[in-house]
């Protein structure tokens, strides 16, 4: 055999060429995506509830300093009657009624409903027996004073 001063072409198969996939770097590297995204979006889906709890707070605290200042400033009392079973209250002044209301005419004197999956656990006013169930009123006089309560 005598030296051919060229290369030979090295002969390779064919056989997969026509084969389609995903490598297994590919395949990992898109879990690893996966999974980072994951970790990052999960823990907050728990937190959706403690901000609608939150607001929800936070709408009522809004609403009784409202009151508040609405029975001192107008020199007459206010009242905000809160419905346990159906998870929404309702500000204004007191009807002959002492669970009902003469609805204020602001924005928040409107009757508010707590989010789904939200609910007033009790209310307890002046030393008096927790309410779990039913209506409860607080009443706002208009030299400041409540009764202390806790929602």
């Amino acid at each position: 055999m005598a030296w051919k001063g060229g290369r030979e072409s090295l002969r390779t198969s064919t056989a997969g060429a026509e084969r389609r996939g995903f490598t297994l770097l590919e395949l990992v590297v898109t879990l690893a995506v996966i999974a980072l995204a994951a970790g990052l979006v999960l823990p907050r889906l728990g937190d959706a509830r403690g901000l609608a709890l939150g607001a929800a707070a936070r709408r009522l605290a809004d609403t009784l300093a409202y009151a508040r200042d609405r029975a001192i400033l107008g020199g007459r009392p206010m009242r905000l009657v809160l419905d346990l079973d159906r998870g929404r209250w309702e500000l204004g002044t007191p009807a002959r009624d002492p669970a009902a209301v003469i609805p204020d005419v602001s924005p928040l004197g409107r009757g508010t409903v707590l989010p789904a999956g939200i609910r007033l656990a009790a209310v307890t006013a002046g030393g008096t027996p927790a309410a779990t169930r039913g209506i409860a009123a607080l009443d706002l006089e208009p030299d400041g004073d409540a009764l202390p309560a806790r929602i």
